[in-house]
């Protein structure tokens, strides 16, 4: 404790700490009395996953807080990421939580983030409205893009699932990347098409939450500590969920004293109020602690045991980041700049399926023309490029570092979306409405007629002959 105070004393003379954090507002507003009492200077700025390079670049950043761990670990890639002080707090730190790692090492075996706080992934729902609705709880992510949800939003207006565009939020970025992990590329992508198609898209994960609790969505892909603290109902997705570690990092640049105290707050006080924020903590040792609301403790017990009876795909993090920056940018060119172009076309396909205009195959077709990876033009080779698996990752860094690039394969995606929903659409109406075979003239059907009429009487008259010509 002694060296703790001495560490906090050196901070508050040479250093006004600051924290970049993915937390939402109420987390924060949570944690700054803890940090104050030690760091009365400190500042803890939000700011979107895309500004963090540019605020770290800038100087001045003491610490990092909450957010995706591919977040962490595409810094961690790119030298965005200092070693972790070696504090106490730290070295006590479990190795695992169950089967997940809550520190990351890196080539040199030194610790670069650690996870002091354990999310995972449901969908969110409140039983009233759902009832009040008429519509069945979806428990996958199957059902999040089910056409039946689209007939609902034509049938009401209401569009029925929030979802955080994937730039804003980097947990509603992990979760779509989720999609793509459990069904593969592109029935991945087939499926995230017709959510967004019928999604009301917000600008953070808190707004997932507050669009649901509000009643102005049915449904929304979210942590699971916001359904506790909203009173939402949940289903743990049946089709495969996943656990966000939500990490604390040092970056580059940082003040080294600020940085050590930050560390051990975060690792014992901060850690021991999650549970009030109905979160787990990294160290799961603390919901047995004398410390915590025993009450909360008890329903994160029970909720964990079903977490882990659960599907998790465990997806490692340096996965989902080797194509997180081309993932998030593709799925917001495409799906949503493009919303209104895409909902049309989608809601009158399903539409044209329900009323039995068209088949079973034929709407399948449409749903992939709609949805499948896009062929594009790669503005940096002038090649014609397929968006697969693999040329998001390997386009992902450039994607992350150079702004330029990144602006014109934004819009080859944008434009190259465009033609294939007007292609979508024309198809449809081509099924819809196909072209007729001229009508014949009148006088040409009399013709055809006196033609044929002709004929079978020839046909008559020589028969007649020929049996004559026997007789005799």
């Amino acid at each position: 404790m002694r060296a703790l105070l001495l560490l906090i004393a050196a901070v508050a003379l040479a250093h006004a700490a600051t924290v970049l954090t993915r937390a939402d507002q109420a987390s924060i507003d949570a944690a700054l009395p803890i940090l104050q009492r030690h760091l009365p200077d400190v500042r803890v700025i939000p700011a979107d996953p895309t500004q963090w390079r540019g605020l770290i670049d800038r100087g001045g950043v003491d610490f990092l807080w909450a957010g995706a761990p591919l977040l962490y670990e595409s810094l961690l890639r790119e030298g965005y990421l200092a070693p972790m002080p070696d504090v106490p707090e730290l070295r006590e730190m479990p190795e695992r939580a169950g089967g997940v790692p809550l520190k990351r090492v890196g080539p040199d075996g030194r610790v670069y983030y650690v996870v002091y706080a354990l999310l995972g992934y449901v969908i969110g729902y409140s039983g009233e409205a759902l009832a009040k609705a008429g519509v069945e709880p979806a428990c996958s992510w199957a059902d999040l893009a089910s056409p039946n949800l689209t007939l609902y939003f034509i049938k009401t207006g209401s569009r029925p699932v929030a979802l955080a565009r994937p730039t804003k939020s980097t947990s509603t970025a992990a979760m779509m990347q989720l999609v793509t992990e459990i069904y593969g590329w592109d029935e991945g992508w087939r499926l995230l098409t017709a959510m967004a198609a019928h999604a009301r898209f917000v600008d953070s994960s808190g707004a997932v939450r507050d669009a649901v609790r509000r009643g102005e969505a049915l449904f929304g892909p979210m942590v699971d500590y916001y359904v506790f603290l909203a009173g939402l109902d949940y289903c743990i997705p049946r089709d495969g969920t996943d656990v966000l570690f939500d990490p604390i990092a040092v970056p580059r640049g940082a003040n080294a004293t600020a940085a050590a105290v930050l560390t051990r707050v975060f690792l014992s006080e901060v850690e021991k109020r999650l549970v009030d924020r109905y979160i787990l903590p990294g160290n799961l040792a603390l919901l047995d602690s004398p410390d915590v609301n025993r009450t909360k403790a008890a329903l994160l017990k029970r909720h964990l045991e079903k977490l882990m009876a659960s599907r998790v795909l465990a997806v490692p993090p340096e996965k989902s980041a080797s194509y997180y920056h081309s993932f998030i940018y593709y799925y917001e060119a495409t799906l949503v700049d493009l919303q209104d172009q895409l909902a049309s076309v989608w809601g009158k396909t399903v539409e044209a399926y329900h009323e039995g205009k068209i088949s079973r195959q034929q709407f399948e077709r449409l749903w992939r023309l709609i949805a499948a990876p896009l062929n594009y033009t790669d503005p940096a080779t002038g090649e014609a490029t397929s968006f697969t698996y693999q040329v998001a990752a390997a386009i992902n860094d450039r994607v992350a570092r150079d702004p330029a690039y990144r602006d014109k394969l934004i819009q080859a995606w944008r434009e190259a979306a465009r033609e294939r929903y007007r292609r979508a659409e024309a198809e449809l109406e081509s099924l819809l409405n196909p072209p007729r075979r001229p009508t014949p003239a009148p006088y040409a059907v009399a013709a055809a007629v006196a033609l044929a009429l002709a004929a079978t009487i020839f046909y008559i008259s020589r028969k007649r002959k020929i049996k004559n010509t026997v007789k005799l």
